[in-house]
């Protein structure tokens, strides 16, 4: 079962899951670091971030980008960015931040 997390960003209540490494750094190489053409695309790795991790508001989850942009929202798709990675970066602790067992 995968990690969730409620953030509230400008008001905002979103859904977090987490996602496996392997998705996660497939999607950096191939928006932030790409070999081929060293070009960052900044926009298209937030609109896969957002619907690859959040799960609620379902609008946003399956929208994405679009959905801010429809509203002509550039603050709320940011910090939600953030949101998400700092979510995603507390899986740096040994067992993702999870209890030890103790058996």
């Amino acid at each position: 079962m995968s990690r969730q997390k409620t953030v509230t960003v400008n008001d905002m209540e979103f859904t977090l899951q987490s996602v496996t490494f392997s998705w996660y750094t497939n999607l950096t190489d191939l928006y932030i670091n790409p070999a081929g053409n060293g070009r960052k695309r900044t926009s298209m790795y937030a609109d896969k971030l957002i619907k690859g991790c959040v799960t609620a508001p379902a609008d946003v989850a399956k929208g994405g980008i679009k959905y801010f942009e429809d509203m002509d929202d550039i603050s709320t798709p940011t910090q939600l960015v953030r949101e998400i990675e700092k979510f995603l970066a507390e899986r740096d602790q040994p067992n993702g931040g999870r209890k030890a067992s103790e058996a």
